[in-house]
């Protein structure tokens, strides 16, 4: 009897056991059909309890799109990974695996799968993400700095350190007597800035120019201080000598003190915009039905962000000129169990009551990872999150967005931002600072819904980016209205003088398509071309492109 084979599979054992604790062969219906190694340590169950068994009950629902596209992947390439794939074992505990995959020279449809316990981190779930309200530890490097830059200053502009230190913080020069309270506050306020990423420039880099404007307008601290945050929320609103505290502060509700101020405030917004009020009792009337909603739809906000019950959905931007994909927009979908209206209503939602920051660190974070996931699989694909200019006027959001992108260098080419436009800028000039930061970062800026608001062409003017996104209102009516189309071919000749590209939106037939080829604007995006689709769905259909 000729013992060759058998020799053969136990040196092929042998080899699996020493590249991964286990090893898994899978066939075209993703059945465990033969297991090698520490099952029983890794997956929960023994060689013949894990045969026969569907391996995708064994993977995170979340990562399951991914697993689609590796088999997806793996009809034209012979092997993905190293991959980072969040699994399950049999007694529901979860956990995070490198797995490399390989196809089967010996069966068509057959997959060999080695795990190994996954030692990196994902930036994904609650312990991941950080909060935008998270206190900022200083480091020695933060206060030497400082002291450098305080030293060269005081030298250049001929005052003391003590001088210095007020005038730099903005607290101008009465401020400057001996207050260790007054000297204390300024080296925080300074160490801030310096060790922020949303300071406009490094205190090394400004001159005494900026400096003087700083003191001649100076930013008003982030958080209200002294002890008054209860006061100032519980006297909302006075009827006579009886106080009527519409807000809990802090309680069990999962809702800080900051978050009640703003549900407050967005409450009362409401309470005076709706049925056009003209008396107080009128203003009062439905105040609380609203804060109780406003305080009802925020704590859904918060779940939704901190639990990640949002998906990511990806809608092709395509070139005009070639019909192939350029990148893709990165658009939210949320679980219906935790908000059922439209991702829009959300939005808005977000940048109404003042949170919408917490919702695009928990965007970029998930985009940066399924980059870098797809990469590791094999497909090098842009994407391009939207920013809200709320968000970019946040000190705290700026701190956490710009520790994500130190982390991005091998995927800067392939993330994209939009700064959507659908809350007022009013800093010009710091905002035109962080999005020249974030293009010196490598990653491509692009303006949102160009045109539909008031503002478009002073942004356009103030602000430098690389792409224009003109709203499709003007599109969907531009082939019937000659006004409509006039104008577009006004902003896309006037991007072309500004060597800044367009994306014409909401491109619904081939007729709009030929104008806009006609007027010079390079990508289109719309139903044309495709609808926001779950990512497996989406790139599977790359080659369409």
């Amino acid at each position: 009897m000729d013992e060759t084979p058998a020799l053969d599979q136990q040196r092929l054992s042998g080899l699996y056991k020493a590249l991964a604790p286990v090893v898994l062969e899978i066939d075209s219906a993703n059945k465990i059909v033969r297991t090698i190694g520490r099952a029983q340590v890794l997956l929960g169950g023994g060689q013949l309890a894990l045969e026969g068994q569907d391996f995708r009950h064994f993977i995170h629902d979340k990562d399951l799109p991914i697993w689609s596209l590796v088999r997806h992947r793996l009809i034209k390439s012979q092997h993905v990974g190293p991959l980072p794939l969040r699994m399950k074992n049999v007694n529901g505990t979860k956990g995070a695996f490198e797995v490399h995959v390989a196809r089967s020279d010996v069966e068509d449809g057959f997959l060999l799968l080695s795990l190994a316990p996954y030692q990196g981190q994902l930036t994904l779930g609650e312990n991941k993400r950080p909060s935008s309200s998270a206190a900022r530890i200083f480091s020695k490097t933060d206060f030497s700095g400082l002291a450098k830059r305080l030293e060269a200053y005081a030298a250049t502009s001929k005052t003391s350190i003590g001088l210095a230190l007020t005038q730099l913080a903005g607290l101008g020069d009465e401020a400057a007597q001996a207050n260790p309270e007054t000297s204390l506050w300024a080296l925080y306020r300074l160490l801030y800035d310096a060790a922020s990423e949303g300071a406009a420039k490094s205190l090394s880099e400004q001159t005494r120019e900026g400096f003087e404007e700083a003191q001649r307008n100076p930013p008003e601290p982030e958080v209200l201080g002294d002890g008054k945050m209860a006061e100032a929320v519980r006297s909302a609103y006075i009827q006579g000598d009886r106080e009527t505290n519409y807000v809990t502060i802090a309680g069990d509700d999962g809702i800080s003190e900051s978050e009640a101020v703003k549900a407050a405030v967005y409450a009362m917004k409401k309470s005076a915009t709706a049925g056009r009020a003209k008396t107080m009792q009128a203003l009062t009337g439905g105040y609380e039905k609203r804060l109780e909603t406003a305080k009802n739809q925020l704590r859904a906000f918060k779940k939704i962000v901190v639990q990640e019950r949002f998906e990511v959905a990806l809608q092709p931007i395509v070139s005009i000129a070639n019909g192939k994909l350029h990148h893709y927009e990165a658009l939210a979908r949320f679980d219906a169990d935790y908000y059922a209206g439209s991702p829009f209503e959300f939005m808005c939602f977000a940048e109404d009551i003042g949170v919408i920051q917490e919702f695009d660190l928990a965007m970029t974070l998930k985009v940066v990872t399924l980059i870098k996931r797809m990469r590791r699989i094999g497909y090098n694909v842009g994407v391009a999150v939207n920013i809200s200019g709320r968000s970019i006027q946040s000190q705290a959001f700026l701190r956490h967005f710009f520790r994500i992108l130190e982390d991005c260098g091998d995927i800067r080419h392939l993330l994209m931002f939009e700064l959507t436009e659908s809350s007022q800028i009013e800093d010009l000039e710091t905002t035109n600072r962080i999005l020249s930061r974030i293009r010196d970062f490598g990653h491509k800026v692009a303006l949102d819904d160009f045109g539909a608001g008031a503002a478009g062409l002073q942004y356009l003017r103030v602000l430098k980016v690389d792409c224009v996104k003109i709203d499709g209102i003007y599109i969907r009516n531009a082939i019937e209205d000659a006004e409509n189309r006039s104008f577009l071919r006004s902003m896309a000749e006037l991007c072309t003088g500004l060597n800044i590209e367009t994306v014409g939106e909401c491109v619904e037939n081939e007729e709009q398509r030929n104008f806009l080829a006609e007027i010079g604007v390079n990508y289109a995006q719309g139903w044309l071309y495709g609808k926001p689709l779950p990512v497996d769905e989406a790139l599977k259909l790359l080659g369409d492109y």
